[in-house]
């Protein structure tokens, strides 16, 4: 029974031991990896803001544009005027600079929650705790009144109904929070991995 107690015991320190390991690749405290250099995260924001500039000039309206479109209460003509509304207020966003706003931010996070060593290959566990940083801090922001204003800007031009205007907010706030989860990070994800693993971004001193 001691053999077994001893060798529960020693299994479970092995288990800890790998838990800490892994920790600490991620954690800037216990990896002993430099910070991200300066350079880094400038490259980290150059990607951000031509990934999100992209994804809201293109793709993501008519994909919210569907989404509302579904609506079996809306009339053809009011599905057109939500689609133009849509892609009207989201051009105005990046012409605001929220691209560059949200870059900002998501640098910041991932310079003290990431750390690479400059001319070091981002490893498997690094891109994952990018992706997961850049979810959490872009669905945080891009949940921060976009959907209220892009359903604001379609409902007053649709003259939509309080029925139909609570209609198309669930559905922009569900898409839009469906495409920052699913593909937006992590497309960002993977494009902000790859910069941090070119050894040619950040390789000098600070």
């Amino acid at each position: 029974m001691n053999k077994s107690i001893v060798g529960s015991a020693a299994a479970a320190a092995v288990f800890a031991l790998g838990i800490a390991t892994a920790s600490a690749q991620l954690d800037p405290k216990g990896s002993g990896a430099a910070a991200l250099s300066p350079a880094q995260r400038s490259a980290i924001r150059v990607v951000i803001v031509e990934r999100l500039t992209d994804e809201m000039g293109n793709n993501l309206p008519e994909r919210l544009s569907e989404a509302v479109g579904a609506l079996s209460e809306l009339t053809p003509d009011q599905r057109a005027v939500i689609r133009g509304a849509i892609k009207a207020r989201l051009g105005e966003e990046i012409r605001e600079g929220l691209p560059q706003k949200l870059s900002e931010g998501l640098a910041d996070r991932l310079g003290n929650e990431v750390q690479i060593p400059r001319g070091a290959a981002a490893t498997p566990e690094q891109r994952a705790a990018i992706r997961a940083a850049i979810a959490a801090r872009l669905a945080e922001q891009m949940q921060e009144g976009m959907p209220d204003r892009l359903a604001a800007a379609a409902a007053t031009l649709a003259s939509l109904s309080p029925e139909q205007r609570q209609a198309v907010l669930g559905a922009v706030r569900a898409k839009l929070a469906a495409e920052v989860k699913e593909r937006i990070s992590n497309r960002l994800g993977e494009e902000v991995g790859d910069k941090l693993s070119d050894k040619t971004v950040g390789s000098g001193g600070q």
